[in-house]
């Protein structure tokens, strides 16, 4: 039979006939949609494909459209197949079938071939019509299984990101979870530890005072008996008994009163200010929450002769003047960079630098081994993830024009690890700008103020941690 070829890619393995509703498993398998369902209610948890036993958790399935219209094609073929076996004979003229005319894609008999009935038209024996048409039904299917297993991909392709997006999400929310659960367990340390001080402190001055008021009942107590028995003695109107023991009763009016002093009732400034107390702990959870600006000095030894780093380190400026820098090879020549002393090979770290009001400046992130001189400011090599601003810098992406707010100040933030520069608005920690690579060297912060411009473009780059 001339659809016998298409058999093992139409035929279900459950049923062994031709599919009917046939939907596609994960591993690209396909079944009846009835036949797979009977299997799978027999089985309890996760079920398998009865071909290639790949183990699936769910029982999804996705129908397979484009299958089920050829399914359909070749089961109607075979019906036509039994009908015109019984009956190939042309109704009009009660001849066999022995000719195709292919622009009416209809079997007709030597009579109706004859020119009268079929002028001008193309008209083919019957075998070579059907080995020509088999040819195209393979090509056909050919071409639809392709488009088959192209859907078959694609739906493999977004269940695999739609795992990856649930895995990325739900890895970033433990990270989220991880970050502000550290940040809360020391945010209750230091409150215990501040209110268990202030009770310390509070309860040093309540003992104090509580001291002086017990001398004081202790001392209001004595004058009572004394002044009772003054009281005593002045109701006698005996001369005699006025004088008896006179000198004992003067003595003991004498008796010494001593002020129990004053008791500060203010706490000590460093437990008392609230405000300054708040600022320490912030100041105190940053070694807490990673990364945070991390403090770095600029390396003397790699900066251009026209830069001025700061005596600290921290500042580098642009000069027109040639400094009396010592010749190094790790010097830069052509453009006006300087590198970070501190080198990176693993983890995250966080920098900020200040850009001020300049509006021509290069900061980023780059190897150790990267050529250091020709003018890299004009280029985006590899093994150098910069942003900026610079006419020169053509190559580098325009990003900075596009921001609504002014940039003062940039945040750089590497992750070694998953292969990561980005750059933040510091002041409000938007982001800017994403490079994604492979970092395998050391890699170092790159700084370049640029030319000053006669002096429109003098201010600094500036190195901060706060």
């Amino acid at each position: 039979m001339a659809f016998a070829i298409f058999d093992q890619e139409l035929t279900c393995p459950v049923c062994l006939e031709v599919f009917t509703d046939p939907v596609s498993l994960g591993c690209g398998h396909h079944f009846c949609a009835m036949c797979i369902s009977q299997v799978w209610e027999r089985v309890s948890g996760d079920v398998s494909c009865l071909q290639c036993r790949q183990v699936f958790a769910q029982r999804n399935t996705t129908p397979a459209h484009i299958l089920s219209n050829i399914a359909e094609q070749v089961r109607q073929l075979r019906v036509g197949a039994v009908e015109q076996k019984e009956e190939f004979v042309c109704r009009e003229h009660d001849e066999k079938l022995k000719l195709f005319c292919q622009e009416e894609q209809e079997m007709i008999c030597v009579v109706c071939g004859l020119p009268a009935q079929h002028k001008m038209h193309n008209v083919i024996p019957i075998k070579e019509a059907a080995q020509t048409n088999k040819e195209k039904l393979e090509e056909s299917l050919k071409l639809l299984q392709e488009q088959m297993n192209q859907s078959v991909r694609s739906n493999q392709e977004g269940e695999t990101a739609i795992r990856q997006l649930k895995d990325q999400v739900d890895g970033r929310s433990c990270e989220t979870r991880a970050v502000f659960e550290k940040m809360h367990q020391f945010l209750r340390e230091r409150q215990q530890q501040m209110e268990a001080e202030l009770q310390r402190e509070a309860d040093k001055i309540l003992t104090q005072l509580e001291n002086n008021l017990k001398k004081a009942i202790d001392e209001i107590s004595s004058l009572e008996a004394v002044i009772q028995g003054v009281k005593v003695r002045l109701e006698i109107d005996d001369p005699h008994g006025l004088l008896k023991d006179i000198q004992a009763l003067l003595k003991r009016c004498e008796l010494p009163v001593s002020s129990p002093g004053v008791v500060s009732v203010d706490l000590p400034e460093d437990v008392a200010e609230g405000r300054l107390r708040s600022l320490k702990v912030w100041k105190e959870m940053r070694a807490v929450v990673s990364p945070v600006p991390e403090r770095l000095t600029l390396d003397l030894d790699t900066a251009h002769n026209e830069l001025v780093p700061s005596q600290d380190l921290m500042i580098v400026q642009y000069l027109t003047t040639k400094q009396n820098h010592q010749d190094h090879p790790r010097r830069f020549v052509e453009d006006f960079c300087v590198l970070s002393s501190q080198s990176f090979t693993s983890v995250r770290h966080y920098w900020e630098v200040c850009v001020g009001n300049k509006y021509s400046w290069v900061v980023g992130v780059r190897t150790e081994s990267l050529n250091r001189n020709g003018d890299i400011s004009n280029t985006l090599e590899q093994g150098q993830w910069v942003i900026g601003v610079s006419s020169n810098a053509v190559k580098i992406p325009n990003v900075i024009s596009h921001l609504e707010i002014k940039l003062q100040k940039l945040g750089v933030y590497l992750d070694y690890e998953r292969g990561q520069v980005s750059f933040y608005n510091a002041d409000n920690l938007c982001h800017i700008h994403t490079y994604t690579d492979s970092f395998t060297e050391k890699l170092y912060l790159i700084l370049n103020p640029c030319n000053n411009k006669s002096g429109k473009n003098s201010e600094p780059l500036t190195l901060r941690t706060t």
